[in-house]
């Protein structure tokens, strides 16, 4: 009997998953991973089935893959208003952080409690970093910042746009922060961000930002996963990339910051309005839905939500059942019991539901994910 009866529950599970896939479903966790782009499927394509070689290499067809290279370097600098020689492609945003951190093993850094997992794991393993809190609408509080830039700071690392909450930190404000830090003790301070979330509604311009390097994941952006960037200003660093460039994802990652770029006025208008509805509506149906981290100041992508009394993984879970796909907390953290980054609110990790909207997101989807949460909670 009970042999039959694990036979009979595993042909019910195996039923109810069968049942989940072909259901249709509503992908509301774009700030975990973007789809590919059929445009920068094409352009992977393109460069999939052509002789490229190692561009390190000197033959013709090796000598071929370099100008590719080079072109995608070239485009990429325009969408940023910065300089080919400038871009140097990763294999994502974690190795574009754990490039910067290598040159600044055993230096004085700061950084805030918020950046993502790849730098804050890293900061804690050092003693000579230093974290700058944050407030309640999760933005760097800038003079705690300024107090704890010393004569022997060498980085500053504050990211873009925070992912679990959507924050958007005041860069250009912090890096006027470390210019007079620069000026007031003689000393070479670099300004790092990780802008992996912000490629899509911010603009980018290095310049204007006052930034020295920067961090971009092109799974973040529509574009392939396992590519990334690492923007480094002239005459700040000599960073050298161990490793043989992937030409077909560079030249889909290329395509993708063009279309963001493009895209990004129309997107960001279109998306906020969504976020818009979709929070005025959660507020209706429970006035004590919670935003975590500033509305006002967050990319109009991120949301992220506490309901009271609910446990968010079994939340997550029956939204799952219903076709709704959406997350507690950033997929890096995903072995960790509870968010740092909510922590560092004083917000309630275990009520924390997190939703992030996209270019296929539509407001009838927005609706019957609402219809859905109603039945819930």
């Amino acid at each position: 009997m009970k042999a039959k009866r694990k036979l009979f529950e595993q042909v019910v599970n195996t039923l109810f998953f069968m049942y989940i896939q072909c259901m249709k479903r509503i992908y509301l966790d774009y700030a975990s991973l973007t789809p590919i782009d059929k445009k920068v499927m094409r352009e992977i394509k393109k460069y999939s089935t052509g002789d490229y070689s190692n561009p390190s290499a000197l033959y013709a067809s090796a000598v071929k893959a370099k100008n590719v290279l080079e072109d995608a370097k070239t485009r990429v600098a325009k969408v940023l208003h910065a300089h080919a020689d400038e871009i140097i492609f990763t294999s994502g945003g974690t190795e574009s952080n754990q490039l910067v951190l290598n040159q600044f093993k055993g230096k004085k850094i700061v950084i805030s409690s918020i950046e993502h997992s790849s730098i804050i794991r890293n900061a804690q393993n050092d003693s000579q970093a230093t974290q700058i809190a944050v407030g309640s609408d999760g933005i760097v509080d800038l003079d705690l910042l300024k107090k704890s830039i010393t004569a022997e700071t060498a980085l500053v690392s504050i990211m873009m746009v925070n992912n679990e909450i959507g924050s958007i930190q005041p860069i250009q404000d912090i890096a006027k922060i470390v210019r007079d830090a620069r000026k007031a003790f003689g000393t070479n301070i670099i300004l790092h961000t990780d802008a992996c979330q912000a490629a899509i509604h911010s603009p980018l311009y290095v310049e204007k930002l006052g930034i020295d390097l920067m961090t971009l994941d092109g799974a973040k952006m529509y574009g392939p996963r396992g590519v990334g960037m690492l923007y480094v200003r002239r005459g700040t660093l000599d960073i050298e990339r161990a490793g043989t460039e992937n030409i077909p994802g560079i030249m889909g990652f290329a395509r993708a910051l063009e279309f963001a770029e493009k895209t990004r006025e129309r997107e960001t208008t279109r998306i906020s309005k969504l976020k818009n509805f979709f929070i005025n509506q959660l507020h209706k149906m429970n006035p004590e839905v919670k935003v975590n981290g500033s509305f006002e100041n967050s990319t109009p992508h991120i949301l992220n939500i506490s309901i009271p009394k609910i446990d968010n993984e079994f939340f997550v879970l029956q939204l799952d059942a219903k076709g709704i796909e959406c997350s507690t907390k950033s997929a890096c953290l995903r072995d960790e019991d509870e968010s740092y980054v909510l922590k560092a609110l004083s917000a309630d990790s275990k009520t924390s539901i997190r939703f992030s909207f996209g270019r296929k997101t539509t407001k009838s989807q927005l609706k019957k994910t609402l219809k859905i949460i109603g039945k819930i909670v």
